[in-house]
């Protein structure tokens, strides 16, 4: 008789679990939480879930390219493609494992004038009480604990609902805390404030746990459109907001009950999957423009099953556009260009990068494709910016030997996106690859070879590695790297020429966003990622969507900014530009169009083949 039932043991975590014939092992480590990366969400395309199987599986490799034949050979698997049917041993290299990210949890935050946004009611008295029972619908539980309070300690504080003029809570010493979150595609961050005192007590982050779902927002919208996929999305979000929120108030002994109000920001699929709207209208269709009404939405921690004061209120920063959401809001007000009078540039950089160009009078924006490129997918040894990523590489011009460093310091596992940028960088500058992106024929180095995906250039050697595998960068990645930023540039030399500006006349640019919080901007300049601001100050102003989630838990002042910038915002819907394709291919002769890079584009002209030093 067939058998129904196998075992399926991950003898790196001391797990065996009994499952049903037919079922992928990506879909079995979901099930017991075991991280295994799958940016594509288990549709065989990115093949970044590559395990080790020892035992026989059903596996249907659609694009022979992801596996090698060497693996193949070793008994490796995409488990995404992987259905057990008889007893396995399920082995995760480094490579393929969910690892702590390098999240970004800095901010930059302006001084922030006094308006409080909760209003804090000293009560002292019956008078008092018939007061907020009056004025601010007291319930009966709240008249009890008041009553409480003044019998303990003679006095009392109710802390208003600034949204529909209820009382929240009531405490006897008016402290109150407030919860700031930036909701990722990646990771989730949480600060943590005293808004007594108007300053951020504690910030943490996790890893967002919708990524079991996919890395990527468009498998998460797929998800979202299963029977109960969108409250599973809901739910996972909420739950990694909950263990960062735990966490911080164990770690700082804050009672979870004091906070009486969140205030959260994500980019719009991210928000539509929080809020619970079905998302699915933001990727039906990339040949018409998609309205997002730019509202603001005020939901109650308890309706959601949020670990705080559960007549909390959570305000939901307002979006733009298809993918400018409140993240986008929230890097304006933090780095307060809707308060100045000259246009300012913003850049937050990402899989998708979101650019603005705008002032207190008006803001106009767009969204770069820039595809998942720079978290490594579609690259030969891309990974995420996690421990064991190669982030920052300098080539030596008379070896070609790279310097790198890695996250974590430890032996690397791979490449993440500022390593690859630095490492084109640094072959176009050093004169082994051409303006094309192209390995000069003809170098003779240890460090330059030819391989299956054409020449490639070795950054370290298997013995070096954590993998035991050669770590390479190959003219397939350098096209795509290329194909990353070409989108990028194009999107700000399109905003550039609507606004009638040239590269001289922008004074200000603001970098957001962890990639671009690690990003080194004269690699993104030298391979035409950035233009070239000879007149402008570059600032770096961290995660300013958490900087949005933050503020508008403090001052009532940055709420209605909030409000206004979404709706004074003009969206560009890039794909449908009909400049698009010819700003996006001008990119792909390194570093890209003369106007844009005014020095560095003559300059890199001189630069001769390397000949050896």
């Amino acid at each position: 008789m067939d058998r129904k039932t196998v075992k399926v043991s991950f003898p790196q975590f001391n797990i065996v679990v009994e499952t049903e014939v037919g079922t992928s092992i990506l879909e079995i480590a979901q099930r017991v939480g075991i991280g295994i990366r799958s940016v594509c969400g288990g549709k065989g395309l990115c093949g970044k879930c590559k395990v080790l199987v020892k035992g026989v599986v059903e596996h249907k490799l659609h694009d022979k390219t992801l596996l090698s034949s060497d693996e193949i050979a070793k008994g490796f698997v995409l488990a995404c493609l992987a259905k057990v049917v008889n007893d396995v041993e399920v082995y995760i290299p480094p490579e393929s494992q969910f690892k702590k990210a390098r999240l970004l949890t800095q901010v930059l935050l302006p001084t922030v004038s006094p308006n409080p946004i909760l209003v804090k009611i000293p009560i002292s008295d019956y008078g008092d009480i018939v007061k907020i029972m009056l004025f601010y619908r007291a319930s009966e539980s709240i008249v009890k604990k008041v009553e409480d309070l003044l019998n303990r300690y003679g006095k009392a504080y109710a802390v208003i609902n600034p949204f529909d003029n209820s009382v929240i809570d009531v405490n006897e010493d008016g402290e109150v805390y407030s919860i700031g979150v930036d909701i990722g595609t990646t990771k989730i961050v949480v600060a943590l404030i005293n808004v007594s005192k108007g300053e951020v007590i504690g910030v943490d982050s996790e890893l967002n746990k919708q990524m079991i779902f996919g890395e990527d927002i468009v498998s998460r919208i797929s998800h979202a459109l299963n029977p109960n996929g969108l409250k599973e999305l809901q739910k996972a979000v909420v739950d990694t907001v909950n263990t960062v929120v735990r966490r911080l108030c164990g770690k700082l002994g804050i009672d979870r009950g004091r906070i009486y109000i969140a205030s959260v920001a994500g980019n719009t699929a991210m928000t539509y999957l929080f809020v619970g709207e079905n998302p699915y209208p933001l990727i039906k269709s990339f040949k018409e423009p998609v309205k997002v009404e730019p509202k603001f939405y005020i939901l109650k921690a308890l309706d959601l099953g949020l670990d705080i004061n559960r007549n909390a209120p959570l305000y939901v920063l307002p979006c733009s556009g298809r993918f400018l959401g409140g993240d986008v809001v929230g890097d304006i007000i933090t780095a307060g260009i809707h308060e100045q009078d000259e246009p300012a540039l913003l850049i937050d950089i990402g899989t998708n990068t979101e650019v603005v160009i705008g002032c207190r009078y008006w803001f106009i924006g767009t969204t770069a494709p820039a595809g998942p490129a720079f978290e490594g997918w579609g690259l030969r040894c891309g990974v995420r910016a996690v421990e064991g990523a190669i982030e920052s590489v300098v080539i030596d011009p008379n070896t070609l030997r790279a310097r790198y460093r890695v996250i974590g310091d430890v032996k690397p596992i791979g490449i993440c996106g500022s390593g690859y940028i630095d490492l084109v960088a640094q072959l176009f500058i050093n004169g082994v690859i051409d303006s094309m992106g192209k390995f000069y024929r003809g170098i003779e180095s240890e460090y330059i070879r030819k391989g299956p995906d054409g020449y490639e250039y070795v950054v370290a050697f298997a013995e070096e590695t954590a993998i035991g595998r050669d770590i390479v960068i190959t003219e397939k990645d350098i096209y795509n790297i290329m194909d990353s930023k070409s989108s990028v540039c194009a999107a700000i030399s399109i905003l550039l020429k609507k606004m009638m500006l040239d590269v001289f006349k922008v004074k200000q640019v603001f970098i957001a966003g962890a990639f671009g919080r690690y990003l080194n901007i004269d690699s993104a300049i030298a391979i035409g990622m950035i233009p070239e601001f000879p007149n402008a100050e570059i600032k770096y102003i961290g995660n300013g969507s958490l900087g949005g989630a933050i503020l508008t838990t403090l001052s009532r002042d940055y709420v209605e900014a909030a409000e206004k910038v979404a709706k004074n915002i003009a969206t560009i819907e890039l794909m449908l530009d009909p400049n698009f394709m010819e700003e996006y291919e001008a990119g792909f002769i390194l570093p890209g169009k003369p106007d844009l890079f005014p020095t560095w584009w003559k300059r890199s002209r001189e630069i001769k083949p390397w000949r050896g030093k």
